[in-house]
């Protein structure tokens, strides 16, 4: 409902006569800085255009191959993508299903599955088997992380669950709490240093993404309830094969606690792993084609591309652009959460008012006429 608001948002304005926003629908390839300051943007229509400035604004992108190197033979009954029409074609007449990853998109893809009268077993699998934490309509807490705080992984955790003991103790929820983090997850996350970073990735992102991107109290009804009668079943464990054979998948994996093989035998698996950010691995031409001429690089931590405070990409030299910007999860590695609106939306207003700030500095600083915008306001997009 929020997606066809926002674009009728964007139909209202780009139909009217006000020629400044121009909205065109094809998909950009690649981009090339010219020789007098402006970027030549290549369409897969074979139509060129100039910009002064690019922003890429791309959103997610596809999920990663969880099954990659796994399997031999014909893949006919895997669905990379969780929201392509395959994954809801004919299951209504399907038994079992596989969803690999539980975070948000398995829990919006069960939901989904029932409305498409699933009636049979979802199987939810993931390497530590932790579901979204419960949301709540609560005040945020006061601020409780400064400056002066641990610059470690070991030392924000013991933070954190201090506060919540203490909110415990005083009768306030601990979402409270992780609210009250929200406004300054940037800064906390700039804070640290390239190895804690690195830490907080490999042993705690997965508690922190259950609590902070929560599931509505109506749909984690629903699934307590598909828990409660075994019509959804949680695994945690490591995928060690897949294998279709007599209009089955097998899919066999390491159990988390115990390290025993278990086998799961289903009907469909449906990718639910959330998007992919390691932009080395993206079948991506735009992508692909600013990493390998070297316009961008990824971020240390592949998490998307390396860019500046202000989101310009530094190319693969080490230097900023003053023409090429990104906004959303493209800033992932630099501000780490760079996916919902309220975050998006910030990072919008403060690359605006620098793009307006620098072309009017620039425009004065070489007494130039011509200097504009060539497109004030032209949209790229990747859809």
């Amino acid at each position: 409902m929020y997606g066809r608001y926002v674009e009728a948002l964007l139909n209202e304005a780009s139909s009217s006569n006000d020629r400044r926003l121009q909205w065109i629908k094809d998909e950009t390839t690649g981009l090339s800085p010219t020789g007098d300051s402006a970027v030549e943007i290549e369409l897969r229509s074979g139509k060129r255009l100039l910009a002064d400035r690019v922003v890429m604004a791309v959103g997610n992108f596809p999920p990663a191959n969880p099954l990659a190197g796994l399997h031999t033979g014909k893949v006919s009954r895997y669905c990379r993508d969780p929201w392509s029409a395959e994954a809801f074609e004919g299951v209504e007449n399907l038994k079992t299903i596989l969803l690999i990853g539980s975070g948000l998109t398995s829990v919006d893809l069960a939901i989904q599955l029932r409305a498409h009268r699933f009636r049979g077993t979802i199987h939810v699998l993931s390497r530590r088997g932790l579901l979204p934490r419960w949301h709540k309509a609560v005040d945020a807490g006061p601020p409780f992380w400064n400056e002066s705080s641990p610059k470690n992984t070991r030392g924000l955790l013991r933070l954190v669950r201090e506060q919540v003991r203490q909110g415990q103790e005083q009768g306030v929820e601990w979402q409270s709490v992780f609210d009250s983090l929200r406004p300054l997850v940037g800064q906390i996350w700039q804070s640290l240093p390239p190895q804690e970073r690195r830490r907080f990735l490999r042993h705690v992102r997965p508690y922190w993404e259950v609590h902070r991107h929560r599931a509505a109290t109506e749909i984690a009804r629903i699934i307590e309830n598909e828990l409660a009668r075994r019509r959804l079943q949680l695994h945690a464990g490591r995928i060690t094969d897949y294998q279709e054979k007599d209009h089955k998948v097998n899919v066999t994996y390491l159990a988390r606690h115990t390290g025993e093989e278990h086998r799961l035998s289903v009907d469909r698996v449906i990718n639910c792993t959330g998007p992919e950010t390691d932009c080395r691995r993206l079948q991506d031409p735009l992508i692909t084609s600013l990493l390998v001429r070297g316009l961008a690089r990824p971020d240390p931590l592949f998490l998307g591309l390396d860019v500046s405070s202000h989101g310009a990409l530094i190319d693969r030299d080490g230097a900023v652009s003053r023409r090429l910007y990104a906004v959303g999860p493209l800033r992932k590695g630099d501000l780490w959460e760079s996916t919902a609106v309220p975050e998006i939306r910030q990072q919008v207003s403060k690359l605006v008012e620098h793009l307006v700030t620098g072309s009017l500095d620039e425009r004065s600083a070489h007494h130039s006429s011509e200097s504009r915008l060539r497109a004030e306001n032209l949209i790229a997009t990747n859809a």
